[in-house]
C-alpha cells in the first residue's frame, strides 16, 4: 500500500478546519456559557453568602433583643412584685390603722356612753338623795332649829370676810331713806333673836338700820337677811337649792 502525502495533508487540513469550526462555533459559545454560568453561580453564591450573613446578623439581633426583652420582662415582673408587696403592706398597714382608729373611736364612744350613763345614774342618785334629804329636813324643821341657825348666823356674821363686810356696808349705804332690812325666817323669831340680829347686822354694816321681820315656811328652817342688793342666807331651803344646782351642774 502506497502512502499518499496529498491525502494526508488534506486530512490534516480538514481536521484543522474542523477544529477551527468547532472552536469558533461550538466550543467558544459553550465556554462563554459555562463562564457566564460560573459567574452567575459565583454571584448567586456571594448573594447567598451575603443573605446568610444578613440572616445571621438578624438572628443575633433577634436573640439579643429577645434576651433584652426577657431581662426587661423579668425586671418588670420583679418591680411589679415589689410594688404589689408594697401595696399589700401599705393596705395592711392602712387596714390596721383604720381598725385601730375604729377601735379607739368605739372605745371612746363606749367610755363616753358609760360616763354619760354613770353621770345620769349619779344625777338620779343625787336627785333622789336631795328629795330624801329635803323631806327629812322638812320633818326635822322646828322653831328650835331656826333658833339654833340664828345663833350660827350671828357667829358667822362676826367672822364675815372683809370683802363680804364691804359689800354689806355698801348695800346698807345705798338703802333709800325709810327702807328697812328685811329678815325672813322659817318660824317666828322671839324678841331676843330679833334684837340680836338687828344689833349684829347694824354693827357689821357700820350704821343703824331699820328692820322688818316676816315668816316664810318654804325656808324650812333658818333665815334670810336682805340688805338692799345684798342677801345673807342661813336657811335649809337655800342650802338645798345650792346643792340641787350643784347636782344639775355635775
Amino acid at each position: 500500500m502506497e502512502f499518499d502525502w496529498t491525502t494526508f495533508f488534506l486530512e490534516i487540513l480538514n481536521f484543522l478546519v474542523l477544529l477551527w469550526i468547532l472552536r469558533r462555533f461550538i466550543y467558544r459559545p459553550i465556554l462563554n456559557s459555562l463562564d457566564a454560568r460560573q459567574q452567575r453561580i459565583k454571584e448567586e453564591t456571594m448573594r447567598a453568602e451575603q443573605l446568610r450573613n444578613e440572616a445571621e446578623t438578624l438572628r443575633h439581633q433577634y436573640e439579643a433583643r429577645l434576651t433584652d426583652w426577657n431581662q426587661e420582662c423579668e425586671l418588670n415582673r420583679h418591680q411589679l412584685e415589689q410594688e404589689l408587696a408594697q401595696l399589700r403592706n401599705t393596705g395592711l398597714e392602712n387596714l390596721k390603722k383604720t381598725l385601730a382608729d375604729e377601735a379607739a373611736k368605739s372605745r371612746v364612744r363606749n367610755e363616753a356612753a358609760l360616763a354619760a350613763h354613770e353621770s345620769a345614774l349619779l344625777r338620779e342618785a343625787r336627785s333622789a338623795a336631795y328629795s330624801h334629804v329635803s323631806l327629812m329636813l322638812q320633818r326635822l324643821a322646828s322653831p328650835e332649829l331656826t333658833h339654833s341657825i340664828v345663833g350660827i348666823f350671828l357667829e358667822d356674821l362676826g367672822h364675815l370676810p372683809e370683802i363680804d363686810q364691804n359689800a354689806l356696808r355698801k348695800a346698807a349705804t345705798m338703802l333709800i331713806a325709810a327702807s328697812a332690812v328685811e329678815i325672813i325666817s322659817a318660824h317666828p323669831l322671839n324678841d331676843v333673836d330679833r334684837s340680836a340680829l338687828a344689833d349684829g347686822l347694824s354693827a357689821t354694816a357700820g350704821q343703824d338700820l331699820t328692820f322688818t321681820f316676816t315668816e316664810d315656811p318654804n325656808l324650812i328652817a333658818g333665815l334670810r337677811a336682805v340688805v338692799g342688793e345684798c342677801q345673807l342666807h342661813a336657811n335649809l331651803a337655800d342650802e338645798l337649792a345650792f346643792f340641787r344646782r350643784e347636782v344639775r351642774h355635775d
